[in-house]
C-alpha cells in the first residue's frame, strides 16, 4: 500500500527496518565476537569517552535509551573492565561514568563497527537525506514508544 506522499507505504518502510533491524543485530553479534562488546555496549563506550564524568542519566539521555537499560550496559562494560562508575563528591548518591584504559582503548577500533558502516553511507547520502533519515526515524521512535 502506497502512501500519497514519497511514494513508500508503510509495509515498504517496516520490510527496510527489519531488514536494519535484523542487520544490526547481526553486525552487533560479530563486534562480540571480534572485540568482546556488543554493538549497544560499544555506542555506550563512545558516549562515555565523548563525555568523561557523566552520570548514568546523561548517558540515557544522549543515548535515547531509559535509566535502567543503560543501568546493565554499564554493568556489563564494568564486568568487562572497560568503564568504571565513580561517587560524585560528597554525594554518593550521585554516580560518574569513566572508562578505563582498556575502554578508551577499544573506542579508538573502527574497523567493521555499526559506527563504521554509518560512516560509509554517511559519506555516500545525497544533500539532506541523512537529515531527513534521522528527522522520519526520530518521529517513528516517539509513536512506537509506548504511552
Amino acid at each position: 500500500m502506497r502512501s500519497g506522499r514519497g511514494g513508500l507505504g508503510a509495509i515498504e518502510v517496516m520490510e527496510a527496518l527489519w531488514a536494519l533491524a535484523h542487520a544490526l543485530e547481526a553486525r552487533s553479534k560479530w563486534m562480540k565476537r571480534a572485540y568482546g562488546v556488543s554493538g549497544p555496549q560499544f555506542l555506550a563506550l563512545r558516549v562515555v569517552g565523548g563525555n568523561p564524568g557523566c552520570s548514568p542519566g546523561e548517558a540515557a539521555r544522549h543515548l535515547r535509551l531509559n535509566a535502567g537499560t543503560v543501568t546493565r550496559l554499564v554493568a556489563g562494560l564494568e564486568g568487562l573492565g572497560m568503564m568504571r562508575r565513580s561517587g560524585h563528591g560528597r554525594d554518593r548518591r550521585k554516580v560518574r561514568l569513566a572508562l578505563t584504559g582498556r575502554g578508551r582503548q577499544l573506542t579508538r577500533v573502527s574497523a567493521g563497527t555499526v559506527q563504521q558502516a554509518v560512516a560509509s553511507a554517511l559519506a555516500e547520502a545525497k544533500a539532506g537525506e541523512a537529515e531527513a533519515a534521522v528527522a522520519f526515524l526520530r518521529r517513528l521512535a516517539e509513536r512506537l514508544m509506548p504511552a
